[in-house]
């Protein structure tokens, strides 16, 4: 899992959107994440698309426990290594 949220943490610093999306669930509380988790299942429901299936494994994970903050944590701790 350790190395997903690495590989996660590496495309947000290549792509802005990403780390929007990641620093906005992060501050979502439980109750917002079940709410946005249910939605996400919605969209993605039927999709088969390799695209779309990404983007659903992103979202699933970063919904999952804390690893949102798990991502900004391990971004924080580059970048004080810069």
């Amino acid at each position: 899992m350790e190395d997903v949220l690495l590989q996660i943490a590496s495309a947000c610093v290549q792509d802005r959107s990403l780390l929007e999306i990641v620093k906005h669930v992060a501050s979502m509380s439980d109750e917002e994440k079940e709410l946005f988790k249910t939605k996400v299942k919605a969209y993605f429901l039927n999709r088969t698309d390799e695209t779309d299936l990404q983007a659903y494994e992103f979202f699933r994970l970063i919904l999952e426990d804390k690893n949102a903050e798990r991502v900004l944590k391990m971004l924080e701790e580059e970048s004080n290594k810069i």
